[in-house]
């Protein structure tokens, strides 16, 4: 388990020398969207609600090192009772044991004075589901806050190849007209009419797919925003993405860690029960009924040690410890499960990112090719050196290279969002 934290701790560490920029904040309208989807989430609020419980929860527990004080008053009545009676020879006299009618009030105090570490336990569990509940919130946050994410760079990344697309239309378009005018001159075929425009009501369609798909992610977006944000992202928005420092801060994992630090506490908890508890109580108060004047109200005290020692319980006692014992080996079996996954997932990232960069290298070395192509095609088409499907081959070579190279930068940054999410970065603060 050790080796596998050192792995864990080298491979985040890996992520501050990856080659992205420190220190520098993430987009602002991304932040702006973070912080709207932070406030407005009902989740995060119930999750917040969590929080509070498990505060009074601790304040609770904390109660039992304090005395417990009430007020008690009773009224009993007694028929018959004892009577004693004293023969004299003039005047007999009777006596009775207890009053007929019987009143009683008291303050009574109970105060724990030891019981070998049973209420500090309990406290000490309390604490820790507190804290789990903290680390729920701040994981929760962090899920919610690169979810945005995801979506604004899907929306930048569409909002491109929207663009891109366009684009291919526009140069259909223009060679459909070209290669109108040059059939009513007999410079040109029907068949490459029809080839042109078959392409531009494939290009249309798949714009129209892209446009959907922009749309949906708007709505997405909307939904945990609580507000409108269509066409809030510039159509100018970069896949720039900013790297802050290394935490070593993966939420998953903490929360883990702190399930297996209650489960730990669980087991005190049962280790204790079988230890005595040593306890102060008394009361103070007026009650009659108090010999030899039975009919008269009068003070009264009472004070006492209690200790309590369990002797047989049915075996529950062992059955708990047992249970607690087997609970907590299951909590560090899924820590240790929970480092693994992360400790793959940051080597998947890594390898990911290393990959969209060797390909957007290579995309970007074909964008410039095809341009150049592209270029030469049309000054050769419109020389009549080539034919009207190689111009469209250039043309097909140009839009594949450029969506290509889109779709290598999208791909690295969230690549790198998946790194920053690993190692907890909350870069909206």
């Amino acid at each position: 388990m050790n080796k596998i934290i050192k792995n864990l701790a080298l491979l985040l560490t890996v992520i501050s020398s990856t080659g992205f920029a420190q220190n520098q904040k993430a987009p602002e309208t991304l932040t702006s969207l973070v912080k709207q989807s932070l406030d407005f989430y009902p989740k995060i609020k119930e999750q917040q609600q969590a929080v509070e419980i498990s505060s009074y929860k601790t304040r609770m527990a904390e109660s039992h090192h304090l005395p417990t004080v009430d007020f008690s008053a009773s009224y009993t009545r007694i028929d018959p009772v004892g009577t004693i009676v004293i023969p004299l020879p003039d005047n007999p006299i009777s006596a009775k044991f207890f009053p007929n009618n019987n009143y009683n009030t008291a303050l009574n105090v109970r105060q724990t004075i030891w019981d070998f570490g049973k209420t500090t336990a309990s406290v000490d569990k309390s604490k820790s589901e507190e804290a789990l509940s903290k680390d729920g919130v701040e994981s929760l946050k962090t899920t919610l806050a690169y979810q945005v994410a995801n979506f604004y760079y899907s929306i930048i990344y569409l909002q491109k190849a929207i663009v891109v697309q366009q684009s291919q239309i526009n140069l259909l378009r223009e060679n459909e007209k070209i290669i109108a005018d040059r059939i009513k001159n007999g410079d040109e075929i029907d068949y490459n009419l029809v080839a042109t425009q078959v392409r531009y009501k494939n290009a249309e369609t798949r714009l129209v797919d892209l446009q959907t798909q922009l749309d949906k992610q708007y709505i997405l977006l909307s939904t945990v925003t609580g507000k409108d944000v269509k066409n809030s992202i510039s159509a100018d928005a970069d896949f720039s993405w900013t790297q802050t420092e290394s935490e070593n801060n993966n939420w998953d994992l903490k929360i883990a860690k702190d399930r297996e630090q209650i489960a730990l506490q669980d087991l005190s908890i049962a280790s204790n029960n079988a230890k005595p508890t040593l306890a102060f109580q008394g009361s103070a108060g007026f009650k009659n009924g108090i010999v030899p004047e039975i009919q008269r109200f009068r003070f009264n005290t009472v004070a006492g040690i209690n200790l309590s020692i369990p002797i047989y319980e049915g075996h529950r006692i062992k059955q708990q410890q047992n249970i607690a014992k087997l609970s907590y080996k299951m909590s560090q079996y899924s820590t240790e499960t929970q480092q693994l996954t992360v400790k793959s997932d940051v080597e998947q990232a890594l390898n990911d990112i290393k990959a969209a960069r060797l390909k957007l290298e290579m995309y970007g070395q074909q964008v410039e090719q095809a341009q150049y192509a592209m270029k030469l095609a049309n000054s050769r088409y419109q020389n009549g050196v080539i034919t009207n499907l190689d111009l469209l081959s250039a043309q097909t070579a140009l839009e594949e290279a450029q969506l290509g190279e889109l779709q290598y930068k999208y791909q690295l940054v969230l690549a790198q969002l998946q790194l920053s999410r690993l190692n907890g970065a909350q870069f909206w603060q």
